[in-house]
């Protein structure tokens, strides 16, 4: 009984706190911070649209304190104020579902994986292009969690280890996310709260996905042909007494008409969706509306039936429901901070060591910030919600484009995805992958820094241009 309780004791003492509960203990401190800090506001005035903190124009104001009841109010409008995006987050969540359900997905990549066999360095670069690919639309940032039994397989077949079926299902898609040139639930949500053009920018934005692409191809070539001259190096090696995994999902075969037809739904869709967005500048709702039509009409033709349809797309709302609701939890912070009068007053403090270091040093400040906060909320709407209402004003008062505000966070949140313990979707692959999360930080930390150390460049040299 004693050695029960004592490994129940060792289990909680391991489990990481939930994000809510993070969110949530956010929100305490920062009420209790509207009895310490001084209320105040700037005024605003709309230029081209865009409504713009006037300059010098702070003012204090008299404390108006969150209370308890206010506290828990700020949830409930959190989640009203950003009822449009938590409805889209939803939305992507259902139509995915139902297009992965048609197993196009899985199919397209098993064939490319069973075309190119004694190709190996070739395959794994088609495969992770694929995945990277999909990554920069934010909406397979979890959905890869499904590739990693597949990619262990192909690992072992080649005779490769765990680590290269983690790379493939997770680090190679995480190149795409950093970049987001059309991602949902980064960038769309960041510059719609920055009151820029949806998915503008993204001339740079596609080079930053060729440049974090090569120097993933970079660092996994590089480890592959390490382990296949010394296999001892490998940091999760398969253990020949352990279950294999099945070789089987590596057969291909040929697309069915309706895998056929759901795939062509899914190219039709991101392509209305980016034309949409950069043409003709579609709201949140047309663009969620945009995910129904591919939830549907992907379904049907994709041979699920109406019924099919209809639970498949339970279950994709149903699966991204908690990541959804993260952001109304998140947007409460921001509640807290303007029903306290305390938002302007945080931003007028966190301007003046921007301002004293000066714009250009101060982007790269912007994104470091976001680097570390990612700790705290690792969901990228989640933490655009929380975070860009500060940034906005500051990068206004500051001489920082708001285009380098949302690049700061969108690269801050991305890159940090792959080392912070509290990625949920990292720490899954790991675990399916069995790749111990120490040896892992270990290995990756080096390729970690390259690319923050490429962002870094990336921020400062696009304030410096003023994009």
């Amino acid at each position: 009984m004693k050695n029960g309780q004592t490994l129940t004791s060792e289990k909680k003492k391991r489990e990481i706190v939930h994000v809510y509960v993070l969110l949530f203990a956010m929100c305490i401190v920062v009420a209790l911070l509207t009895y310490v800090i001084p209320a105040g506001s700037y005024e605003r005035e709309t230029v081209d649209g865009q409504t713009i903190v006037v300059a010098g124009s702070y003012q204090l104001e008299e404390r108006d304190p969150i209370g308890i009841f206010d506290l828990f109010n700020s949830v409930a409008k959190g989640w009203s104020q950003s009822a449009s995006i938590i409805f889209l987050v939803f939305m992507v969540g259902g139509a995915i579902k139902v297009i992965e359900d048609t197993g196009v997905i899985d199919k397209v990549l098993t064939n490319s994986m069973g075309k190119l066999r004694g190709k190996e360095e070739g395959i794994v670069i088609l495969v992770s292009l694929i995945l990277s690919i999909m990554g920069c639309t934010g909406t397979f940032s979890t959905a890869n969690i499904a590739i990693v039994p597949i990619a262990l397989a192909f690992s072992r077949k080649l005779g490769y280890d765990r680590f290269l079926a983690f790379a493939l299902s997770y680090l190679a898609v995480n190149a795409g996310f950093s970049a987001g040139e059309v991602s949902i639930f980064t960038t769309s949500i960041a510059q719609e709260i920055a009151e820029v053009d949806q998915f503008s920018g993204m001339g740079l934005r596609v080079a930053e996905h060729v440049i974090f692409f090569a120097i993933y191809c970079v660092f996994i070539v590089r480890y592959m042909r390490a382990i296949r001259k010394d296999p001892s190096r490998s940091i999760a090696p398969f253990d020949d007494t352990e279950e294999q995994p099945d070789d089987s999902v590596l057969e291909g075969s040929r697309l069915t008409v309706h895998q056929v037809l759901a795939g062509l739904v899914l190219i039709a869709g991101f392509a209305w969706l980016i034309y949409g967005a950069t043409v003709q500048n579609m709201s949140t709702t047309e663009l969620t509306t945009i995910f129904f039509f591919m939830a549907v009409f992907g379904g049907i033709l994709g041979g699920l039936g109406i019924n099919g349809t209809a639970k498949s797309f339970a279950k994709g709302l149903a699966g991204i429901a908690s990541g959804a609701l993260i952001v109304g939890m998140a947007k409460a912070i921001s509640v807290v901070m303007t029903d306290g009068g305390i938002i302007d007053s945080v931003v007028y403090y966190l301007t003046m060591p921007i301002a004293a270091v000066g714009s250009i040093m101060g982007a790269g400040i912007m994104f470091l910030f976001n680097l570390c906060f990612n700790l705290l909320i690792s969901s990228g709407s989640g933490q655009a919600v929380a975070v860009m209402p500060i940034m906005v004003p500051i990068s206004d008062l500051t001489g920082i484009t708001r285009q380098v505000a949302v690049e700061a966070f969108k690269l801050g949140d991305g890159l940090s995805n792959i080392i912070v313990p509290t990625a949920g979707a990292m720490m899954a692959c790991l675990g399916i992958a069995k790749v111990p999360y120490g040896k892992y930080v270990k290995r990756i930390m080096p390729y970690f820094l390259v690319t923050v150390a490429v962002a870094l460049v990336i921020v400062i040299g696009a304030q410096m241009v003023g994009w």
